[in-house]
């Protein structure tokens, strides 16, 4: 159960978060150099449509597109009875995605499957994200963002940044800021943090711990994951800020 607060908490309730298999961020026009699968089918996801695939054959790779997903497989070559010949020369790679062109340096690796998330052009990933919103009034934008940052699933037009950073906040508890999520174009930002108890005692995290100026000067909500601790348990909070109004 997860409780947010526009200043005030009020309760809402947020499914599990998923495992996911290994994701990669790719952005445009620069050459990125990756590991893919020489056994599984590898899948790019484009936030447009994909246009085209480019690769070279003679590299063993192969794919095919349709909307806005692409799947690559390298061919496994038999050798013998029970012998089998697996990929293992990088090769290039280029998507158009959205008339965008994404430069892959592949090499083909004994991995499982990837996915290759292609993010759009900054240009692209403010109009995206004004779109998404435009229609929903201010909370309904704030508990989506809280609900995608609980699920740890993303737009690719979200600029998401890991950290690492201690506050103190409370001698009572442990608090790090692991993730910054910028929705650029809508005006949001959510910041994520770990939260553990220092006490050995069992001990409630309240969402009014993080309305202060060393979290923002422009909260719009707190979300707890947990609220009751036992004796070094942890949780998380979620802090959601207007970005124009950063002092």
């Amino acid at each position: 159960m997860l409780k947010y607060a526009l200043i005030t908490a009020v309760l809402i309730v947020l499914v599990a978060t998923e495992i996911k298999a290994e994701t990669l961020v790719i952005p445009p026009e620069i050459p990125t150099a990756l590991e893919l699968s020489n056994r599984d089918i590898n899948r790019i996801v484009c936030p447009g449509t994909i246009n085209d695939l480019i690769f070279s054959e003679e590299k063993r790779m192969t794919g095919h597109f349709s909307g806005n997903n692409a799947f690559i497989k390298f061919k496994v070559e038999q050798l013998g009875e029970k012998e089998f010949s697996y990929a293992d020369t990088p090769s290039e790679l280029f998507v158009v995605c959205d008339n965008t062109v994404y430069t892959m340096i592949t090499t083909p690796q004994d991995i499982p499957s990837v996915t290759l998330r292609l993010t759009p052009a900054q240009g692209k990933n403010l109009q995206k994200n004004i779109a998404d919103f435009k229609e929903l009034p201010l909370e309904k934008r704030v508990l989506q963002v809280i609900h995608e940052a609980y699920n740890e699933i993303f737009p690719s037009s979200y600029g998401v940044t890991d950290m690492g950073v201690s506050v103190t906040l409370t001698p009572d508890l442990e608090i790090r800021l692991i993730q910054v999520v910028d929705v650029d174009g809508v005006g949001l930002r959510l910041k994520k943090y770990a939260v553990k108890s220092l006490v050995q005692h069992e001990l409630t995290v309240e969402e009014k711990t993080f309305l202060t100026p060393q979290v923002s000067n422009s909260i719009l909500a707190v979300a707890v994951d947990t609220h009751n601790l036992q004796a070094g348990a942890s949780t998380l909070a979620f802090v959601v800020e207007q970005k124009e109004q950063d002092q």
